[in-house]
This record gives structure tokens, C-alpha cells and sequence, in this order.
């Protein structure tokens, strides 16, 4: 059993056949996680098609926050806060300098997570953060909603520094690795640094990775990667980052 704890799967044209092509692949849960508004009605959709199979994350993208008008942020928010009960997961949230580059397109960034964060705590919901071109800054986020929480919060796409690494082992901050981790040395080599109690598996689907479309199916070929430069077997690898996610989600 593997499973792709980042994918936008209501992005994609037909969800049910990429689910039986993943699932052909021994991918038997997907994450599917929104990004705005509109989407998040997407993803309590496909959950409710596919029981057991599609996890709900329901949250805010940094980067569309910072193209809609406050109006719409706010009735994102009220829908989050009125849907996420039925959601699994947080997420995609987080903070992205990448679009929000002066400081209070910042500081809008920020309140919106620090209200996304707090809808997650009350709710009980773990996290899923997203982190480009801010990643200490969403790091520290992570760690203190884990630690006065004790709930999971997972970094995704975050294989770009073995010491930030080794600050979410200390504070058991989960990280997933996606395909980059196919033909990149450098990220190879973050992702070694992981803790092998915090290693999850993603894709991000439908990003394209190194040029090549995406898809969950690829979670497999990123753990047969992982499992081949930890010297592992490739069941050993899905046992292991099957129970990671089973805790991050804080089920026993």
C-alpha cells in the first residue's frame, strides 16, 4: 500500500480512471487537497465518490490568495470554516514569496494562514503547508502548531535543505518527497535526511516534475527510489511511510 499525500486531483479531466491507474500501480490512497475556493467543494466531492481512497484537504493556496480581492478570501475563509469538519486534512496552505513580495502582501499572507491554522486546531485537523521561497518561515509555523497542537503537520515539497531538515526531525515536522526525488542529486540527498518516522510520499500531481507530466501512479516509482537509496525493500519502504501517514492523520 502507498499513498500520495499531495495531489490536486480535481485538476485532472477524469479523476475515477487516474485513481484505478494509481490504483493498478499499489496506490491506494490519495491525498487531494484545494487550493481555492472553488475547489474545495471539488475535493469534498471526490472524497464522497471515493470512499477510502480520496483523503479531503480543504484550505487556501498562498498564491491565489494573493490574486483575489479581500471579499473573496473572506468567503473562502466562511466556507473552509463551515466545511472542514468534513475534510481529513489542512491543506494546501502556507506562505508564498513568490507572489507576495511587498510586506503587506506578506503580512495578508500571513493572517490568512494564522486563521486557516486556527480553524485546523479547533477542528483537529492536521496540516499540509506549502513553502516557496519561504521555507523557514512556514517551518516554524509547522513546528509550533505540532507542538501546541499535537497534531501533525506535514511540510510538502520541502527537499531543499538538509539543516531545515534536521529541524523538523527534532520537532517531528513530517516531509514528503515527490518526484524530483527521481533524477536530482540534491534533493537525493535531503531527502536521505528525513527521519525515517516522518517520511511521507507525494506527487503533486498535475505539476509537471523534470518536464514530464505527473500523476499519483508515479508515487510508486518515488518509492522505489527512496527504498533503493535507504537500502530498503520496496515493501519495507510502503509499510513505512503507510504508518507515517496513518499517524500524521492520528489514526491508531
Amino acid at each position: 500500500m502507498l499513498v500520495d499525500t499531495h495531489c490536486h486531483l480535481d485538476q485532472l479531466p477524469d479523476p475515477a480512471t487516474t485513481l484505478a491507474e494509481a490504483a493498478a500501480q499499489g496506490i491506494t490512497q490519495v491525498v487531494a487537497v484545494s487550493e481555492s475556493a472553488d475547489s474545495m467543494p471539488s475535493v469534498l466531492a471526490l472524497a464522497l465518490a471515493h470512499p477510502g481512497t480520496v483523503v479531503a484537504g480543504l484550505g487556501l493556496h498562498p498564491a491565489w490568495i494573493s490574486q483575489q480581492p479581500p471579499e473573496a478570501v473572506a468567503a473562502g475563509l466562511e466556507f473552509l470554516a463551515a466545511h472542514l469538519p468534513q475534510a481529513r486534512v489542512l491543506g494546501e496552505v502556507g506562505l508564498d514569496h513568490q507572489w507576495a513580495t511587498t510586506p503587506e502582501e506578506q503580512a495578508f499572507q500571513e493572517e490568512v494562514l494564522a486563521r486557516q491554522l486556527a480553524l485546523a486546531a479547533a477542528a483537529g485537523k492536521p496540516i499540509n503547508l506549502h513553502s516557496r521561497r519561504c521555507p523557514r518561515q512556514v517551518m516554524e509555523r509547522a513546528i509550533a502548531f505540532s507542538r501546541q497542537t499535537g497534531l501533525g503537520a506535514q511540510l510538502h515539497w520541502f527537499t531543499h535543505s538538509r539543516k531545515l531538515i534536521h529541524q523538523c526531525n527534532e520537532a517531528g515536522v513530517y516531509v514528503s518527497v515527490g518526484p524530483m526525488v527521481l533524477a536530482d542529486p540534491q534533493t537525493q540527498e535531503v531527502a536521505l535526511a528525513i527521519a525515517d518516522e516522518l517520511l511521507l510520499l507525494e506527487t503533486d500531481t498535475p505539476v509537471p516534475i523534470s518536464g514530464q507530466p505527473n500523476h499519483p501512479a508515479r508515487t510508486r516509482a518515488v518509492a522505489e527510489k527512496l527504498a533503493a537509496l535507504k537500502g530498503l525493500s520496496l515493501e519495507d519502504l510502503a509499510a513505512l511511510t503507510t504508518a507515517n501517514f496513518r499517524r500524521y492523520l492520528g489514526v491508531n
